[in-house]
């Protein structure tokens, strides 16, 4: 008897164990992840997937196609435009799909990546994109045995030229070269999007991206090298990308100072604020338009920034005069065009101009010249802030920690360094520089704010 209830319980425990076995993940497979906020399936295609039929691929769930526009092999002194990239863009435009593309290039200096994106963008001028402009880096022979340290600053040369082209720029390699040469927290920080190619240690790629999630590592994964999509005869990079923002076209405008209300007649206005997009922006334009008179606008100004932040300041401020405006009703709005040439409302104010109007509260860009002292002389007659010693302590008190944090000196000195070693392309300097700028600003603010306390103490004693 008990000898059969010992063969019972091992048969009972190599049936768990088999089920067990049957169900447990294989060791290459990574376990389900928490799904990412988007999964849009797209694919990428170049010569070798021939004639395809668009209007079956537009009904399916591709939502978007990247085209390789051309490819730089140098150690073959090949150079060659893809034979169906203009008929491919042509078509997926007509489709309604997104689109991006994308260059092969081996280069492994600032030179040769300054050569190859000159000759990309030489067939882009008339193009424009949903999806990012690509650099595909994978060459083994002239890339991979590069430092990061050596290989990034290249790199970061050239999606900075496909930007200042009014393209969003980003980097496509495999996981490998992502851990070997390509710094990826420096892409990140640097705000450029990440295609990764990662085949999970299959030699074509997975038949289907459940069960994995790299939306931590890259904004677009290419998870198939061999998959199948409809209106397409042969094989097909299949892809996934984690974010809505190629479809959603927005761009938002924060510390904006906007006229509102009623503003007095023959009184200037400043505008102020910050547009930010996740795509590159082309154009900002700012226009006023006479409520009672709807048509063209009285004052216009059309900025073509070519990147992502923009600081309505210089010449976008001073081209719109609210001084010369006769009284009436107006709006005014800011509206953009990003890098798929998509028109983008940011915002819009209404204010009236009258005799009775309020002062608008003035925002110092700059100082120094004829031009700052008229704007000081025009804060000192509309000031009607603090007047006491206490309120001249606190202005003096901002005025020196700003000049000694702001470091005029050394940030001026760093500046003109950097320019000479063209270090302006980098993130860092970048950031830097922006920081020193932000401080130098608040500077000068607080030295004219402070004249202007004095004057009006001054004249009211």
């Amino acid at each position: 008897m008990n000898c059969i209830l010992r063969r019972i319980s091992a048969l009972l425990t190599a049936v768990l164990l088999f089920f067990l076995m049957m169900t447990e993940p294989a060791a290459d497979t990574a376990p389900p992840a928490a799904s990412a906020a988007a999964e849009i399936l797209g694919i990428d295609i170049s010569k070798y997937q021939e004639e395809i039929d668009w209007e079956t691929l537009a009904a399916s769930d591709v939502k978007f196609v990247i085209l390789r526009c051309c490819k730089v092999i140098r150690a073959y002194n090949d150079w060659e435009v893809d034979a169906t990239f203009e008929t491919n863009y042509a078509a997926a435009k007509a489709a309604g799909i997104a689109v991006g593309c994308y260059m092969f290039t081996d280069a492994a200096s600032t030179e040769e990546f300054e050569e190859d994106v000159s000759y990309m963008l030489s067939f882009l001028q008339d193009k424009s994109f949903e999806f990012p402009v690509f650099l595909d880096m994978e060459s083994a022979s002239r890339q991979e045995h590069l430092s990061p340290s050596v290989f990034m600053p290249a790199l970061l040369t050239g999606l900075e030229m496909i930007e200042d082209a009014g393209h969003t720029a980003g980097v496509y390699s495999s996981s490998a070269f992502f851990n070997e040469c390509i710094d990826r927290k420096q892409i990140q920080e640097a705000g450029y999007p990440i295609w990764e190619a990662n085949y999970f240690n299959t030699i074509n790629g997975l038949t289907s991206p459940a069960g994995h999630d790299l939306s931590g590592e890259a904004t677009i994964w290419q998870y198939s090298g061999c998959g199948r999509a409809p209106g397409i005869r042969t094989t097909v990079d299949c892809n996934i990308c984690y974010t809505y923002s190629y479809f959603n076209h927005a761009a938002t405008i924060v510390n904006s100072v906007l006229p509102s209300g009623s503003l007095r007649n023959g009184s200037n206005f400043t505008i102020a604020g910050t547009i930010n997009s996740e795509s590159v922006i082309r154009t900002i334009t700012g226009a006023i338009y006479d409520i009672n008179k709807p048509g063209e606008p009285v004052q216009t100004v059309t900025v073509y920034p070519h990147a992502r932040e923009y600081k309505l300041t210089g010449f976008f401020t001073k081209k719109l005069i609210f001084s010369t405006l006769p009284d009436g009703d107006y709006e005014l709005r800011i509206t953009a065009v990003d890098a798929s040439d998509t028109p983008i409302d940011i915002t819009e104010s209404q204010f009236s101009i009258s005799k009775d109007g309020d002062i608008p509260q003035q925002v110092p860009e700059d100082s120094g010249g004829a031009e700052g002292n008229r704007r000081a002389d025009e804060s000192w007659s509309n000031y009607t802030g603090p007047l006491s010693t206490h309120g001249q302590f606190h202005t003096r008190f901002s005025i020196w920690t700003l000049k000694h944090l702001s470091m005029r000196t050394v940030s001026g000195t760093a500046t003109r360094i950097g320019l000479k070693l063209q270090l302006e392309r980098t993130p860092l300097y970048r950031i830097v520089s922006k920081t020193f700028l932000s401080l130098e600003t608040g500077y000068l603010a607080a030295k004219l704010r402070l004249e202007v306390e004095k004057a009006r103490a001054a004249a009211l004693s």
